[in-house]
């Protein structure tokens, strides 16, 4: 129930809301007619049921439905046996009786449409999720591809000896800079530094960003040591960073990890928190 109304607020809202405003609507129609208490009573039982039906289901909806028809049938039955006075015909009473059984029903059933298509609408967004391996703001793969292309480069390189060098750029204190600058700002800082990468590496050095602060680079038949040219070549551009306004320059704190492929590691996994674990230590 607590994944109901976390996911289906705006949906909850819409329906309680259309419930209310139906009666509403009726009653104005009917040019504002005069409502005994009876009869007011009645109603707000009928729409405590049908609220029951949108936001618990059919089943706490026709439980409610029965308590209500209970206590009306008990009344109806005290007024014809002790006090004799009935305040409702028998069409009235047959038609108190239906909203009561209704309301529940057609609610329920509002219920259980409206949950699965969040159902469903999660699951596409889920499929959606697993295609999508861009990262909008640089034009990177996203960590999912970036864990796929490694595994399938220490494969490669496993089968033909080839050597590949795995680059880690981390721009420190970047929830920082997010909470200083906004949203803009921040959006800028990830376009220009991907820009720097696109333009100082290789087109076969595939790019991606791991997370909010982190990106990689896979290094193909590179060694260690000529990542360090990279990170010669892009380290100095990194620190120095202009604002969208271009008022104001800002001075970046970047930390690299550099892993590069041996026969003695036993997997891509490995391969990354080695440089993970470099990136962690790194000293500018």
């Amino acid at each position: 129930m607590k994944g109901f109304y976390a996911k289906n607020q705006t949906y909850l809202f819409y329906q309680l809301l259309l419930l209310l405003l139906t009666p509403l609507a009726c009653y104005f129609a009917f040019g504002s007619p005069p409502v005994s208490w009876n009869k007011a009573l009645l109603l707000a039982a009928v729409l405590l049921i049908g609220i029951a039906g949108t936001v618990f289901g059919l089943v706490a909806g026709l439980g409610l439905s029965l308590a209500v028809m209970f206590v009306f049938g008990s009344i109806l039955l005290w007024k014809a046996f002790v006090s004799s006075a009935i305040f409702l015909s028998a069409k009235e009473i047959v038609i108190w009786m239906a909203a009561i059984l209704a309301a529940p029903v057609v609610t329920g059933m509002l219920h259980k449409w409206v949950a699965t298509m969040a159902a469903e609408n999660q699951e596409m967004k889920e499929k959606f999720d697993q295609l999508v391996t861009i990262d909008e703001a640089t034009g990177f793969d996203n960590y999912k591809r970036f864990l796929f292309e490694m595994e399938d480069e220490f494969k490669r390189s496993r089968r033909t000896g080839a050597p590949f060098t795995l680059l880690l750029i981390q721009v420190k204190y970047f929830e920082q800079f997010q909470k200083l600058y906004g949203a803009k700002e921040t959006l800028h800082l990830l376009q220009s530094l991907s820009g720097i990468l696109w333009s100082h590496t290789r087109m076969t050095d595939r790019k991606f960003r791991m997370a909010d602060d982190t990106f990689a680079v896979i290094l193909s038949n590179t060694e260690e040591e000529n990542a360090d040219i990279v990170i010669g070549k892009i380290g100095g551009l990194f620190k120095t960073h202009v604002l969208a306004n271009q008022k104001q320059a800002v001075t970046l704190s970047v930390a690299f990890g550099v892993s590069s492929y041996n026969e003695g590691l036993g997997d891509a996994k490995e391969l990354v928190q080695h440089a993970s674990d470099e990136l962690e230590q790194y000293i500018p």
